[in-house]
């Protein structure tokens, strides 16, 4: 019996090795199709290690955020690949396998590894990377704050805002903390209706206004404090519309001249302010007085106008809203002794010749017209002793400056030519109702 199997094992052996190849084959190329060697890439996050070989308390080194990662490439079978994250592998640069301190820059050495995979089955993107060894450098600098686009609810705008610290000591690779210029503290007061405090978060610009990047600051500056508890007090003031304008003036004018009317453009403005100081506005019934040196009438014998900035004026607490101009005109009329400027209805001007088939129109609801004469005799002239007119003839429908004819004037009496711009329109066509036929029904 064993004989025969000894037989059959040594019979045929050229096929049965052929047989023994064959099936390798065939494994192998199985093996292959449904899990083929492949291979990865992954960005991973160098890891610096032995830091005390070069940090001390005068130098520090740093590395740019282009070298902070690099990519690993994995080879492998895909079933393996499938289960290696960026988490899985780890890159290590070793400052104490630095070769020499005495280029520029340093070089550190690479190395990698991965669970499951051998080093020869992974190779990198670069083999060494730069860093950079510096002297230590601190800065004190003060926190600004910004709201950014924010804006708290309707009725409020932020009045101060306060950091808390309001200084901020850096240290870090003086490169770096050397071209810090300023450190801004963001926040967002959406919605706010109400003085509150806000979390903070830090942004750290350069010489140029440029933020230094997350990586940078997490990973080469330290701080006195945590930046991370930065908060900012908020106040919000309250707006009021409709705070009327005065003006104090300076100065008399010529002898002979007075001054006839105050004006400002524009009339009101709008105003936000702490509550002591929205009181106080409100007992002065809620008026503002301009108060600049520019705006004197000495010496005047006409009229004057002069552009000033509303903030000048502003008590302490109070402040223009956002959105309100820093400027006003203020026009001082000036009249001799024997000037006189009366202010006539609109309706009350005549039209001469006016097509029956228009209408007119005027831009204002009153004018101004300005008489001259002896005192005896304006003196008692009010707007309704004047008929002022203007003739239309032979204008159609359009805009048009006409001359206001100022009539019933006493002798010796004279007012200051002006126009008024009209706006003629055709009048709208009545439709004509179509009789209705009506009939006997039988």
């Amino acid at each position: 019996m064993l004989k025969k199997i000894l037989f059959a094992l040594k019979s045929n052996l050229g096929l049965k090795f052929l047989s023994v190849v064959i099936a390798v084959v065939i494994w192998y190329a199985v093996v292959n199709v449904n899990d083929p060697v492949e291979t990865n890439s992954y960005s991973v996050r160098v890891t610096v290690t032995n830091e005390s070989y070069i940090a001390s308390g005068k130098q520090v080194y740093s590395i740019d955020d282009n070298y902070k990662t690099v990519t690993a490439y994995v080879k492998g079978n895909r079933s393996t690949l499938n289960n290696i994250s960026s988490d899985d592998i780890t890159v290590t640069a070793d400052l104490t396998q630095i070769v020499s301190l005495d280029t520029d820059p340093v070089m550190v050495p690479l190395s990698v590894s991965c669970p499951n995979v051998s080093a020869g089955n992974i190779t990198l993107s670069r083999q060494a990377i730069p860093i950079n060894i510096e002297n230590v450098a601190s800065k004190t600098l003060p926190v600004s704050v910004s709201r950014g686009d924010s804006v708290p609810g309707s009725q409020y705008e932020v009045g101060t805002m306060t950091p808390d610290p309001e200084t901020i000591v850096i240290n870090g690779p003086e490169s770096i903390v050397n071209n810090i210029a300023s450190v801004v503290a963001q926040i967002d007061v959406t919605g706010m209706t109400r003085d509150g405090t806000r979390n903070a978060t830090l942004q750290f610009l350069d010489q140029n206004g440029v933020a230094l990047s997350e990586d940078t600051v997490n990973d080469d500056l330290s701080f006195d404090g945590d930046i991370s508890e930065v908060t900012v007090s908020v106040d919000l003031w309250k707006k009021v519309n409709d705070v009327a304008l005065d003006v104090d003036y300076a100065g008399t004018p010529a002898s002979g001249y007075n001054v006839e009317n105050v004006t400002t453009t524009p009339e009101t403005i709008s105003v936000v302010g702490n509550d002591e100081a929205l009181r106080k506005l409100a007992e002065n019934n809620n008026t503002i007085t301009l108060e600049d040196s520019s705006i004197t009438v000495q010496g005047a014998d006409s009229d004057l106008s002069f552009d000033v900035q509303i903030s000048n004026s502003l008590p302490d607490g109070l402040r223009l809203t956002e959105n309100e101009a820093d400027a006003v005109t203020v026009s001082i009329t000036i009249l001799s002794d024997e000037t006189k400027e009366l202010h006539v209805d609109v309706d009350n001007i005549t039209t001469q010749n006016l097509d029956s088939t228009q209408t007119v129109s005027y831009d204002t609801t009153d004018i101004t017209v300005r008489i001259t004469g002896p005192t005896a005799d304006i003196d008692d002239l009010t707007a309704s002793d004047l008929s002022l007119s203007i003739n239309l003839n032979g204008l159609k429908s359009g805009d048009f400056s006409v001359p206001i004819s100022v009539n019933n004037l006493p002798d010796g009496v004279t007012a200051d030519p002006q126009n008024i711009m009209v706006h003629l329109k055709d009048k709208a066509t009545t439709p004509t109702a179509t009789p209705t036929a009506t009939g006997d029904s039988s």
